[in-house]
C-alpha cells in the first residue's frame, strides 16, 4: 500500500476566518475518498487554525505554532474579495508557513482577489492582479507552488505570475445543472442568457454535458456586454434565438454578482422588452456588496432567484440570511469540488476535470 502521504508531506489545511466548517467537511471527504474508491490513495487530513488579533497599538498578530506545519504539504484554504483585511492576513499566513518550514505551500482562493481590477481604470488606478499574485509570491518567500482559483472574472489573470503558478477550474457544469433542473420542475420553456460571445465559447462544454444529463435542449442567447469599469456594465443588445425568451425562465449565467445593477437592469429588459415570464440569475461568485441586498429583496425586484456557489461563505455574512430564508438567494456548496482539488493537488494529479 502506498504512504499515505506525497512526496511533499502529509497534507494539512490552513483553515482562514470564516473558513473553519467548510475545512472540516473537506478533510472528512478526502480522508473517506480511500473507503468508497480502493483506486484512491489513503490521505489523512491535518487542519491548523490561525488565531489572529490586535494588541493594544492596532498592530496586528498571529498565533500559529508548528504542529502539522513544518515538512508538510499545505493548503491555504480563503476566498477574496480582496479587502485590506484578507490580504494582510493571508501575506502573513504565507510568512509563517515559510518560517515553520512548509515543504509545499498552495493557496485555493475560490474568488481571485482584486478580481475585478483587472485592467487599468483611468490615469489614477492601474490593474491589481500582478500586485495580487507579486504579493502573494513575497509573502510566500517565492515558495508558493499554485494559486487555485474558480471562475476568473477575467482569464488574463492565468498570466499574472509565472507559468502554473494561477490554476483556474470551473464550477459552472455543477452550477447550471442544478439551476436547469429546478427551472424544469416549473417549466419546459427554458432560456438561457449569456453576457458575451467570450462567456458562450468558455461555458459551452458545461452547456453540452448539462444538457446531456438532463436529456433537454436549450435555447441560447447572449449579449454584447461592455464592462465601463469595475463598478459598473451594461448589455447593449441581445443576440440568438429571441423568440425563445417569450414566456420562458430565463437564466442569466455569469460569473459574479456584485452590486447587482447589471443583473437588474437586464432582468427588466428581459421582462419588459421580450416578455420573459422569470430571470434566474446563476453565478459561480456571489459577491452581494454595497446595496445589492436591500435590491434583491424588493418585492417588486426583477430578479425572481439568485443561484449562487459559496466560493465566498455565506454563514458569517448574515445579512444575506434573509434572502436564502425566502429563497430568493439558492446556495450550492463547492466542499466536494474543493475536496477533489485538493486532493488531487496533493497527489500531483490534474485538477481541471472536476467529477
Amino acid at each position: 500500500m502506498d504512504a499515505p502521504y506525497s512526496r511533499n508531506g502529509a497534507l494539512t489545511l490552513v483553515a482562514m476566518p470564516g473558513f473553519e466548517s467548510i475545512s472540516q467537511r473537506v478533510k472528512q471527504k478526502v480522508e473517506s475518498m480511500y473507503e468508497a474508491n480502493p483506486d484512491r490513495r489513503p490521505t489523512p487530513v491535518d487542519i491548523v487554525f490561525p488565531i489572529f488579533g490586535q494588541r493594544a497599538s492596532g498592530e496586528p498578530y498571529l498565533r500559529l505554532g508548528k504542529d502539522h506545519i513544518g515538512g508538510h504539504d499545505c493548503v491555504v484554504i480563503t476566498s477574496g474579495p480582496g479587502t485590506y483585511e484578507m490580504l494582510m492576513q493571508l501575506y502573513i499566513v504565507l510568512k509563517y508557513l515559510v518560517g515553520r518550514r512548509a515543504h509545499r505551500i498552495a493557496v485555493v482562493c475560490g474568488y481571485f482577489p482584486l478580481s475585478r481590477s483587472d485592467k487599468d481604470e483611468g490615469a489614477l488606478e492601474f490593474a491589481m492582479t500582478r500586485p495580487t499574485t507579486d504579493l502573494l509570491m513575497e509573502g510566500s518567500c517565492g515558495l508558493l507552488d499554485r494559486i487555485i482559483v474558480a471562475d476568473l472574472h477575467a482569464q488574463q489573470v492565468v498570466a499574472a505570475g509565472r507559468i502554473g503558478l494561477v490554476t483556474e477550474v470551473s464550477l459552472v457544469r455543477r452550477l447550471l445543472t442544478r439551476t436547469i433542473e429546478d427551472a424544469h420542475k416549473e417549466t419546459s420553456k427554458i432560456c438561457l442568457a449569456l453576457p458575451d460571445d467570450g462567456a458562450a465559447k468558455r461555458v459551452e462544454g458545461a452547456m453540452a454535458d448539462a444538457q446531456d444529463k438532463l436529456k433537454i435542449q436549450l435555447a441560447t442567447v447572449f449579449g454584447a456586454k461592455r464592462r465601463k469599469s469595475s463598478r459598473s456594465s451594461d448589455i447593449k443588445q441581445l443576440f440568438g434565438d429571441l423568440m425563445a425568451l417569450r414566456e420562458s425562465i430565463v437564466i442569466c449565467l455569469d460569473d459574479e454578482i456584485a452590486t447587482g445593477g447589471t443583473n437588474i437592469d437586464t432582468a427588466i429588459s428581459l421582462k419588459k422588452d421580450y416578455n420573459a415570464a422569470k430571470v434566474w440569475a446563476a453565478v459561480t461568485h456571489g459577491v452581494l456588496c454595497g446595496e445589492a441586498p436591500q435590491r434583491f429583496s424588493l418585492p417588486n425586484c426583477p430578479v425572481d432567484r439568485i443561484y449562487a456557489m459559496d466560493t465566498i461563505p455565506f454563514e458569517s455574512r448574515t445579512h444575506l440570511s434573509p434572502l436564502i430564508a425566502n429563497n430568493k438567494l439558492i446556495v450550492l456548496s463547492w466542499w466536494e469540488d474543493l475536496s477533489w482539488i485538493i486532493y488531487c493537488h496533493h497527489w500531483d494529479e490534474s485538477i481541471r476535470e472536476l467529477r
